[in-house]
């Protein structure tokens, strides 16, 4: 029997070897991409449920305020994702906008609406919104908005005009815009290298396009949109170098964080689609392009995408029924060949059938066990780091509450004690009818000053010991020069003692003011000096003080 079993299987490697010469060999990347494509709908189904959450969260809303922040939210969202979903949100908060008179909200709405156009391939509906602004009659507060609005609109249209005259106006359009923005923008961010990289790559320093694309890749985490546009971009910039391996291993990291993040306005696995097929992968490359860049392209619903996609699909939708239809007539010839040993080792072969049935059907259910155990190892991790980061807070508050708790039992105790002796020294007094020189003694008496400064002094004594670098921290929130330093004996100052009592959650002023003996305008007063020195946003800065 065996043999016989090497018979057939020499001849069948015989008659089945032309084929495997063609196949494209897989690297682990490329797997790893085919298993990402697998769990697609997985991730799709994550990102529906953080829309239902938004959605939900909206439905409950009735200040108009909350419902304009929401819808952007959603509309962010929803931007790589599905245009239709995209856009009505964008117009729901058009149409609020102008209902509450709110230029800001509109300008900034249309401005988003140009970009969602623009991307989409709606140029003459972007060109209609952007026309009716100038750089004069923009809201100062939009100007960056207004600028990078229109650098996308003309970056974006510049490749689809019909006269060398007008791709070299629009060119020139989108670097004014370019540079406009970067004057605007702050050094070093995402956003700043982006433009740098479209501006070495406008200028033909494709080195330099290339170090800006993988400054934009450290400042991103992996997996997420903003990952995926850079590892593209950082990709883009070998197109002169098909043969470097570099292009398709940064092409096939932005797939995957396109998958992952359930986007379906994405140009990656296109591209990675033309390289199979052009290295002859074309089953590889048919089944990435029907079964995904098309389909996701159409759930998106921007006619641009599509539309690239439709004057690549027919080729490699040809070159993959030409190859199959080659595999039918060669096949046919094989099975002539092979009929005579087919009917010797029938028995043969339906005995290794079963046997094959039986070992795929365990891989299969080995593989998805192994998703599963994977998902739930991931779900894990993620339950054991937010209860790891409970577990810190839980545990610097209780640590709070026991040196204020022993302060307050401590102040309450001595208090008891002070109110007792005081009150036999009085009651001794008046036993004694010696009440004169009780109003004398009274009268002499040390002014409550002197106790408020005690209170401070156990005050700064007690949260300094618990938070022994606040005071280095909170200055590392101030802008230069603004730092607050005590001085003398003091521990802290009336401004730290505020922002502390903040930082242990005390917020309001009404309570800073009785707990410290200080006038209410006076604790707002602190509060509005101290945020005006701010290093970052204003309105964040208490937050960021809770944080420390």
């Amino acid at each position: 029997m065996k043999n016989l079993l090497t018979i057939f299987f020499v001849c069948t490697l015989a008659a089945f070897g032309i084929y495997s010469c063609n196949e494209t060999k897989d690297d682990p990347l490329l797997e790893r991409l085919d298993e990402t494509l697998e769990m697609k709908e997985t991730y799709q189904g994550y990102f529906k449920e953080r829309i239902a959450v938004l959605n939900d969260v909206l439905a409950e809303q009735s200040d108009p305020e909350q419902i304009y922040n929401l819808r952007k939210r959603l509309a962010l969202a929803y931007k790589p994702n599905s245009f239709d979903s995209t856009l009505n949100f964008l117009l729901a908060n058009r149409a609020l906008a102008i209902s509450e008179g709110d230029l800001l909200k509109q300008a900034e709405t249309d401005f988003m609406l140009v970009e969602a156009y623009t991307k989409a391939g709606y140029h003459f509906e972007a060109s209609e919104i952007l026309g009716g602004y100038s750089a004069e009659s923009v809201p100062e507060e939009m100007l960056r908005a207004y600028y990078s609005a229109a650098h996308c609109f003309y970056g974006e249209t510049m490749a689809y005009t019909s006269s060398d005259a007008l791709y070299a106006e629009k060119e020139a359009q989108r670097d004014h815009f370019r540079t406009l923005v970067l004057q605007m923008i702050e050094e070093g961010t995402l956003y700043w290298y982006d433009l740098k990289r479209e501006e070495a790559e406008a200028s033909g320093d494709v080195l330099k396009a290339r170090e800006y694309a993988g400054k934009m890749i450290e400042c991103t985490e992996v997996n997420t949109p903003d990952y995926a546009r850079s590892a593209y971009f950082y990709a883009h910039t070998f197109r002169t170098e098909p043969e470097n391996p570099e292009r398709e291993e940064w092409l096939i990291r932005s797939a995957i964080a396109d998958v992952m993040c359930a986007t379906n306005d994405y140009a990656s696995l296109n591209e990675i689609s033309r390289i199979l097929f052009e290295r002859g992968d074309i089953d590889r490359a048919f089944k990435y392009v029907a079964d995904h860049c098309m389909t996701d392209a159409l759930a998106y619903n921007g006619k641009l995408r599509a539309w690239q996609i439709s004057k690549f699909f027919p080729e490699i939708e040809r070159a993959y029924q030409d190859k199959h239809a080659r595999q039918t007539r060669r096949m046919a010839g094989v099975m002539a060949v092979a009929v005579g040993l087919l009917i010797i080792l029938l028995l043969l072969l339906m005995f290794i059938f079963k046997r094959q049935q039986i070992l795929d059907s365990m891989r299969k259910k080995l593989q998805e066990s192994y998703l599963q155990i994977d998902g739930h190892n991931r779900d894990l991790i993620a339950v054991n780091s937010r209860l790891t980061s409970l577990n810190a807070q839980m545990q610097e508050a209780d640590k709070v509450k026991q040196e204020y708790i022993a302060l307050f039992l401590g102040i309450l105790s001595e208090n008891i004690s002070k109110t007792r002796q005081y009150s036999n020294h009085v009651l001794k007094y008046i036993r004694q009818g010696n009440t004169k020189a009780l109003v004398e003694e009274i009268e002499q008496m040390p002014p409550i000053d002197d106790d408020i400064l005690e209170f401070y002094k156990m005050f700064d004594e007690t949260f300094i010991n618990l938070f022994p670098d606040f005071v280095e921290r909170f200055n590392e929130l101030l802008v230069d020069g603004a730092a607050i330093i005590p001085k003398g004996e003091d521990i802290l100052t009336p401004e730290l003692r505020i922002f502390a009592l903040i930082k242990l959650g005390i917020t309001d002023s009404s309570k800073i003011a009785s707990l410290l003996h200080y006038s209410v305008n006076t604790i707002y007063n602190y509060r509005a000096k101290i945020k005006n020195k701010a290093r970052g946003s204003r309105d964040e800065f208490e937050a960021a003080v809770r944080n420390i």
